[in-house]
């Protein structure tokens, strides 16, 4: 008997993981350049991690406590297995390996929740033995969705983030978290059906009927308190949450008349706020962190430093004179970053995926592009990192759907060869990049 569904799944999640894990922890940064000595954002996070202070701003204060409280565990661990005094470089740097494992768990787990909302192959097709069967069945959506995170994983950009000290890949983790509990969300209550879909039922919340559900209901308030993180953390993984709250009132327009289910999902979403008390009270008491500048009291600092002064004028240098339309690498690096094939094939994936998923990943994909051109003579490379995940989604909706839909058209075993041979293809082309 083959393998069932789930043991499947697990599989290959595993294996993507202990992978990437290898991979990351052979290439831990381990010290620093001279340049970085002087400061920047690196050697920043560090400090922030090791003394329990402030970060860049606006301090990043979920993300600083949990390192600190992750580096005094590891850092426990290391001299228990006999090592008195640990280069706490790589230990700081595993942190970030924590969140871009998750990220690469939450991606693969997202394609394979998409597979899975495509109907069955024609019975002409459906042979156990068949090659159709064994590229385009469950087992052919495993290796897709293994493959596409394990290309994702090695991406310069990701790779190169999953192995340093700052906060990339726990935004990216984060954004996807957002897409992953939406779908969650959106398939609560949802009758099983093999038809395609966008997560919606005739009888669901897209009548407004579904938040009567507690689990629903506890679901879109977990995605509110997801989405208000971003306050407290990463401010532009915001950019996903403007196209959620139209597909969630698209979904459920009945939402707008529970006041009750609204007040919480806002308070929800602003209790991430409460954190910035970490970094008023650490810097008060610190006062030799405050950096250049002349405050009259720490209330004075604390304004000061969440306002991202710096951050604000870099976004004004894309509207100087002396910056080009294209300037800084955009958006050629995106296209470095994932090779062309990836980005168009990614954006028409969005297509494919039904009208909310469209509008979702679409619009946000929209909102990115647009902030990185105005941000361009700034950090943009750093910004748009969360949609290049999201594009790799794209491409697994495009490949699933395209070959799905072909193998549906054909239902000859001929034909179907034909089709799971060039499937076998785009997975080695994949294994291979």
């Amino acid at each position: 008997m083959g393998l069932d569904r789930a043991t499947r799944v697990d599989f290959a999640m595993w294996f993507v993981l202990l992978t990437a894990l290898l991979l990351y922890a052979m290439t831990l940064d381990t010290g620093l350049q001279p340049e970085e000595l002087r400061g920047g954002d690196l050697i920043t996070h560090q400090y922030a991690q090791v003394q329990a202070r402030p970060s860049n701003a606006p301090g990043y204060p979920l993300y600083t406590m949990g390192g600190w409280l992750w580096f005094r565990i590891v850092h426990l661990l290391a001299v228990g297995l006999g090592s008195p005094n640990p280069n706490p470089m790589p230990l700081l740097s595993s942190y970030s390996t924590l969140w871009a494992l998750l990220a690469l768990w939450l991606l693969y787990r997202i394609l394979v929740v998409l597979f899975a909302r495509v109907r069955a192959l024609p019975p002409s097709l459906v042979n156990t033995l068949s090659l159709a069967r064994l590229a385009l069945g469950v087992a052919g959506e495993q290796r897709l969705a293994a493959l596409l995170t394990l290309f994702y994983a090695v991406t310069y950009f990701f790779w190169y983030y999953a192995t340093t000290t700052e906060q990339y890949s726990s935004a990216i983790a984060q954004t996807l978290a957002i897409v992953y509990l939406y779908l969650r969300w959106q398939d609560a209550g949802t009758p099983a059906s093999t038809e395609p879909r966008d997560g919606i039922g005739a009888n669901s919340m897209g009548r407004g009927n579904r938040l009567s559900d507690s689990h629903a209901r506890h679901l879109l308030w977990l995605l509110a308190f997801l989405c208000g993180l971003s306050l407290a953390h990463m401010l532009t993984v915001a950019f996903i949450v403007p196209p959620l709250v139209l597909v969630i009132l698209w979904q459920a327009p009945g939402l707008l008349r529970q006041w009750r289910v609204l007040l919480l999902a806002v308070i929800f979403a602003l209790l991430p706020l409460v954190s910035y008390l970490y970094v008023y009270l650490r810097g008060a008491a610190h006062p030799e962190w405050w950096g250049n500048g002349q405050w009259q009291s720490a209330g004075a600092w604390f304004w000061s430093f969440v306002s991202t002064s710096q951050g604000r004028e870099e976004l004004g240098w894309g509207f100087e004179p002396w910056c080009s339309v294209f300037a800084n690498g955009f958006p050629a690096l995106v296209f470095s970053e994932l090779t062309w094939p990836v980005v168009g094939l990614g954006l028409l994936g969005f297509s494919l995926m039904g009208k909310r998923l469209a509008v979702l990943f679409g619009g946000t994909a929209l909102i990115y592009l647009a902030f990185s051109w105005a941000y361009r003579c700034g950090n943009w490379f750093q910004v748009i990192l969360p949609l290049y995940p999201l594009l790799l989604i794209g491409v697994g909706v495009f490949v699933q759907r395209s070959f799905r839909l072909a193998a549906q058209s054909t239902g000859r075993r001929k034909a179907g060869s034909w089709l799971a041979l060039s499937h076998l293809s785009i997975e080695l082309f994949l294994f291979a990049a």
